[in-house]
């Protein structure tokens, strides 16, 4: 096994300094001396704004049809009941799941900056203001129009987790390009 985790640490290193000399890539890696991303204790893959998920959207679209942003709705929705479940299971308090994905996902992901405006488990409603989602720019990226379907689709999933309540949602781009997005029960 040791022999295995030297050639690894050996290859790695090549790759670095491949970066470093031939393109310039002066950046702190992200990844360990495995080649792995590891954040919260679970592996992370790092993927181009340009590629996911706008390009695999116009992928699957030209194999499927318009149904492709639909799968990534849904993509969206069954990752964000799994990691409401897996926080919820680790005895994180229900009211602090949320906060500490849109965290995760502002702070280490990249995904983008949500503020949680109103969240009231009675009724139930969430109103999120959404800045510099990585969405819009992948879209853009492939000439394209963003309608955040794979992130409205992660916190979709989380509010069913934590209200039982499958929601509907809006959104309303503003000026700024921040977004506005309500989650609410279909009743």
């Amino acid at each position: 096994m040791e022999e295995k985790e030297e050639t690894v640490k050996g290859i790695i290193e090549s790759y670095k300094e491949l970066l470093s000399k031939k393109f310039g890539i002066k950046e702190t890696p992200l990844a360990n001396d495995e080649g792995k991303i590891i954040l919260a204790g679970r592996r992370w893959i790092l993927m181009d704004v340009t590629y996911f998920p706008a390009f695999m959207v116009k992928v699957t679209e030209e194999v499927v049809g318009p149904i492709a942003k639909e799968f990534i709705y849904w993509f969206g929705y069954a990752y964000g009941e799994k990691v409401a479940e897996r926080y919820i299971e680790a005895g994180i308090p229900k009211e602090n799941v949320l906060p500490i994905v849109l965290a995760f996902g502002a702070v280490y992901a990249g995904w983008s900056v949500n503020k949680i405006e109103e969240f009231d488990y009675e009724k139930p409603y969430l109103r999120t203001l959404t800045f510099n989602d990585f969405e819009t720019e992948s879209a853009k990226a492939v000439g394209k129009d963003s309608d955040l379907k794979f992130s409205t689709g992660v916190v979709a999933g989380i509010f069913h987790k934590l209200t039982g309540v499958k929601p509907q949602i809006t959104k309303k781009r503003l000026k700024d390009g921040s977004l506005i997005v309500e989650y609410f029960s279909r009743d």
